[in-house]
């Protein structure tokens, strides 16, 4: 979840809403150079000098232009960035969403066991008597560690009776579960991208807000302005602009942004579970093997880098995203343009990867929140009535608790049960999900259906979500009263 308190969160979608507001106003080209300058004078400056802040905020503002930040680019004037946005001369599809900005990195210690000033050396020398690898002498009155010798084992730290061993990580390296952040040449945090499956926990994690986003902003902006377009809206939209603000109302406000027809996913979960549930099925049939959930692209790029001799048993059905998207265009037949929404990172490369004729764009919950900021647009004070295509039709209850862990696992096993007892398992988080299919892997454990969630709690625990998990989980037992 984003963390709406943090100053970091606040320069986010600050820079967010500028950028917002002069696309929609068509001053972009004209005043984009001066904008740096702008947010670092309003107070928004925290490092050595103004002209280092002043370059990780034009970091910042190129990502929320959709630019990736590389070698060549610091020769451009933000203005001219925005051009080659506009005239879409940068090609997307080979661009990664989640970048670091290398100036913002603080270059963390990375000496991962360090002896603090509470060592007393002592008589017993616990830690001495624990290492394994005689990586512990005592120089000056204090332990000392040799970083040649030790293979940051930890046994010191549970060892020494005062704690004065302290196990220190990297936020970024520690919560990503997929070991895809290491390291650079200069000692700031590099992405593995070989391994990083994109469920960007390491975005939230950074206190220093290194670790960003390429944001489709403008691209949604540019495809307002000129096509008819759908927005297709993940279940874990609930809640998210506060408990009173009901879906029909948030549909108001799409629409009022200048969305031509607001479509529900869930309608597409419907389809996802009748569907899987009939694959599984087949599979138990024909050789009794574990089934993996599709509808997490996180989860589905685990198995895909780090567990490839499991990829067979990933389901072959596509998310409801990419089936509500290809329903809709199916049965109106309409050439509009399609634009999910979701708290999630790892769908904008799923839209790449699987969707590249149906998606052309995806953006998150917060920068849909800034949309709004930048279109005067207050959903509280909406009306329900909102009238669209789309109105005919409503997800089911299964459908719409796809969005927390345990949902897409519970609804298949509630639609096979007439014909067959399932025996499913639930995982959420990517650290959690790997254990998992390292027993898998090993064939240690055996389920007919496991149910892999990139994040903890499922999608609405989604990294760019705007609200609490609970808070979440709250507005939709409400709404079923379960």
């Amino acid at each position: 979840m984003a963390q709406s308190g943090s100053q970091l969160t606040k320069i986010r979608r600050t820079l967010l809403q500028e950028v917002a507001l002069l696309a929609f106003n068509d001053q972009l080209i004209d005043q984009i150079d001066t904008l740096p300058q702008k947010i670092v004078k309003d107070g928004m400056s925290y490092r050595c000098c103004k002209h280092k802040e002043m370059a990780i905020v034009k970091d910042r503002i190129a990502l929320a232009l959709g630019e990736i930040p590389t070698v060549n680019y610091y020769k451009y004037q933000l203005s001219e960035i925005a051009q080659q946005r506009y005239e879409q001369v940068s090609d997307d599809k080979q661009k990664h969403s989640i970048h670091i900005i290398e100036e913002a990195c603080d270059k963390c210690p990375i000496d991962k066991m360090v002896v603090t000033n509470a060592c007393r050396n002592c008589v017993a020398h616990h830690c001495i008597n624990s290492c394994k690898k005689g990586a512990i002498r005592i120089m000056g009155d204090k332990a000392f560690i040799d970083k040649e010798t030790c293979i940051e084992c930890g046994l010191c730290v549970k060892a020494c009776p005062y704690g004065a061993i302290l196990e220190i990580e990297r936020p970024c390296s520690r919560v990503c579960g997929a070991d895809a952040i290491v390291p650079g040449d200069t000692s700031t945090a590099t992405i593995n991208y070989d391994d990083c499956v994109e469920c960007g926990a390491c975005i939230e994690a950074c206190p220093f807000g290194a670790i960003s986003v390429r944001s489709d902003l403008l691209k949604v902006i540019d495809l307002l302005k000129e096509h008819p377009v759908i927005a297709f809206v993940a279940p874990s939209i609930i809640g998210q602009f506060g408990p009173m603000v009901t879906f029909d109302k948030i549909r108001t406000g799409l629409l009022e942004l200048g969305f031509d027809d607001v479509v529900e996913v869930a309608i597409g979960a419907d389809e996802v579970i009748k569907t899987e549930g009939e694959e599984l099925l087949d599979r138990l049939e024909e050789n009794g093997g574990t089934t993996f959930n599709s509808c997490c692209p996180s989860f589905k790029q685990l198995v895909y880098k780090h567990f490839p001799e499991l990829i067979a048993h990933v389901s072959t059905t596509p998310s409801p995203m990419l089936v509500s998207v290809l329903n809709y265009k199916r049965d109106t037949g309409r050439p509009v343009k399609s634009v999910f929404i979701g708290p999630c990172i790892s769908k904008k490369g799923e839209a790449i990867r699987e969707g590249a004729s149906l998606i052309d764009s995806v953006i998150t919950f917060e920068e849909l929140g800034t949309l709004f900021i930048a279109k005067g647009i207050n959903l509280a004070n909406l009306n329900n009535n909102a009238v669209n295509f789309s109105d005919s039709e409503h997800p089911s209850k299964l459908a719409e608790h796809f969005c927390q862990a345990g949902g897409v696992g519970n609804a298949i096993k509630e639609h096979l049960k007439e014909k067959k007892e399932i025996n499913l398992h639930t995982v959420a988080g990517i650290k959690n999900c790997k254990d998992l299919l390292k027993l898998v892997s090993k064939k240690k454990v055996t389920h007919d259906f496991i149910e892999g969630m990139g994040c903890v709690e499922g999608c609405v625990g989604g990294p760019k979500a705007l609200v609490n998990h609970r808070v979440a989980k709250g507005v939709l037992k409400k709404k079923y009263r379960v």
